[in-house]
This record gives structure tokens, sequence and C-alpha cells, in this order.
């Protein structure tokens, strides 16, 4: 991560050298700028100023990237969620565990970090091919730990699904939330790191209105309703949420760049280019390592 972001939380990266890549603002959890090399908002080394950002702070920036060139629409942007979600504001450390490290936080052990993907081949083109990932730790031997699949042609119930990239984010979220009893490992709650705009804004803030409209929302004119896009992996995210909760496991959702998100990324990409694609749903439960 930059200098910067290190900086801004009062931490000093260890082994960092500086270089030219520091140069420029550098985007905070929260969503504020500040100087890459010095991690200030008001900086007079670099000349720079990023006070003028307080203001939009929260506020939505950007459309959603289309994903089967129809995504869904971003008027329904209700307060609160059926799960809870919050976001945090310090970075990762490691936490050993069994034979090998998990991503964790400063002061708190009992916070794990996973960083999830999804990536499709010809997104909303002829013969998509869609992958997930998440990164999930390291091994003994300090390499990552990054867990990926290919994107089955059959959802959770056994419907049909398309290949797309909305929904293999959402299946490396499910995937992550699944792939071990996080509770049983001393863990309170997961933060799920995502640049997925459309995983963060649907579990946070959208799902709720989804579900109360017995999943329909504004077509793109504003007349007609019409059904929310990929009910099936929504419907289980939530469930997995709601059963975490019962079990005293909080889920919280952390919007990052996408620069941040490599090694799910890679992990996403290469598994969509199997050429092998499954049908049936599969279980991906891992061991402890």
């Amino acid at each position: 991560m930059p200098r910067g972001w290190y900086l801004a939380q009062g931490l000093v990266p260890l082994g960092y050298s500086s270089s030219d890549d520091d140069e420029g603002p550098c985007e905070l959890p929260n969503g504020r700028l500040v100087c890459g090399p010095h991690g200030l908002v008001q900086c007079s080394r670099c000349c720079s100023d990023y006070s003028f950002m307080d203001d939009v702070v929260g506020e939505h920036r950007e459309e959603l990237e289309d994903d089967e060139n129809d995504d869904e629409d971003h008027d329904l942007a209700p307060a609160g969620t059926p799960s809870t979600i919050g976001v945090p504001s310090l970075g990762p450390n490691v936490l050993t565990h069994g034979h090998g490290l998990r991503c964790t936080y400063p002061n708190d052990n009992s916070m794990l970090l996973i960083m999830t993907d999804g990536a499709c081949l010809n997104n909303g083109q002829a013969n998509p091919k869609a992958g997930w990932a998440f990164f999930q730790g390291l091994n003994i031997e300090g390499q990552p730990l990054v867990v990926s699949g290919r994107l089955e042609t059959q959802g959770p119930w056994g419907d049909d699904g398309i290949q797309s990239s909305n929904r293999a984010e959402l299946r490396a979220v499910i995937a992550a939330l699944r792939f071990r009893h996080w509770p049983g490992e001393g863990f309170s709650t997961v933060v799920i790191a995502t640049d997925s705009e459309y995983v963060v804004e649907g579990s946070t803030q959208w799902a709720k209105t989804w579900v109360q409209n017995n999943w329909r929302r504004k077509g793109r004119m504003g007349n007609d309703d019409v059904n929310v896009k990929n009910k099936d992996l929504w419907e289980m995210l939530l469930g997995e949420c709601e059963n975490a909760h019962r079990q005293g496991l909080a889920i919280q959702f952390w919007k990052i760049p996408r620069e941040w998100n490599t090694l799910a990324d890679e992990g996403a990409k290469k598994a969509a280019t199997a050429e092998e694609t499954p049908v049936e749903w599969l279980d991906y439960q891992g061991l402890a390592f």
C-alpha cells in the first residue's frame, strides 16, 4: 500500500523504501484523500490540498460498470441493511494461526480480513467465462493462500445462471464466508475487502429494499418493475450473513481500490481461463493451515 495510507493511520510501514509511486493522492478506506508521500490532507511539501474532498466523501461518485449491459439501477438505496456493516479504518496485520498466517487488524486479532474478487472474460458478450477468488492468508513459507474457482453454470438452488462479473464477485464472497467455521477459529468479525461497488452497495444498502419489494425494482425508465438480477446469489449471501450473526460473527464490507486487490484479481482471472466449466454448485470447505 502507498506510504501515505499508513502514515495517515499513524503507522510506519516496515521495510518501506520511497519511490516515485508515492506521488499523487492516496485514498483512505473512508474515502478521504491524502498525499501519497506524507499522508496529509493539506501538505506544504507536496503543495497539495485535498480538503475539498471532505464535502463529497460518502457520496456516490460513479456508476457501476455494466455487467450484462443492463446493470442494477441505483435509485433504490435505502438506509440500513439486513446484516451488519462497517468500515475498518486501520491496515491489516498478520496473526499466526496453525501452520500459517491470517490477516487481522492492529490491536484486534478477532477481526479477520479476506480479500475477494471476480472476473469474467468476454463479459456481456459471446462465450463469457467467469472465475472468482479470495485471499485468506499466508502459508508457512509466507506464500499467499488464494482460493479460486470457475463460476458454475447453475446457482445454489439449481437454477441456470449466466457467466458474468457480478455473479463472480458475489460467488467469491459466498465462498469466502463458507470456507471455514470462522467463529471456531476465534474470530468475531470477518471483513470482506472487495473492489466491487456492486457487492458493497448491494449488501449494505440496496438488499433491504429488494427484499421488502419481493425482489422487484424499478426499470430504467422508472415505469415498470423488473426482477432483481442474481437473486439466487443475493439470497445465499444474505443467508450467510444472517447465519453468521446468529453465531456471534459480524460480517463487514470494505470497498477498496482495485490496485489493493491484486492477489484475488489474479486468482479470479486465472480461474476464468479454465476450459472446464462446472455445472452443479460446489461447496469449498477448507482445512486449517
